[in-house]
């Protein structure tokens, strides 16, 4: 397992898309994160998270309120690219 040894990460939920027509339901999430740089993230679990909570990385994983979460993986981009590939899941 890939240990992160970067300093705290934070960033903000933008939008969420919730893919109904899957089984079970997904949902896709785009991040702003203070770095400047977004994402396009989606849960293991298939959590839809809240826009205007904050998603933060720490030596323990990925915290989202209360609970530390798994996230599949995903890259740093920047808007215009999350923008696109946010429209993309449909």
């Amino acid at each position: 397992m890939k240990k992160h040894t970067e300093k705290r990460k934070a960033g903000s939920i933008l939008e969420v898309r919730c893919l109904c027509s899957a089984t079970p339901n997904v949902c896709i999430h785009r991040v702003a994160f203070d770095d400047g740089k977004y994402a396009v993230v989606r849960c293991v679990t298939d959590v839809c998270l809240v826009p205007g909570h904050t998603l933060t990385r720490d030596a323990q994983g990925w915290h989202y309120d209360e609970l530390i979460l798994k996230l599949l993986p995903f890259e740093y981009v920047g808007q215009t690219e999350s923008d696109r590939g946010f429209a993309e899941y449909q």
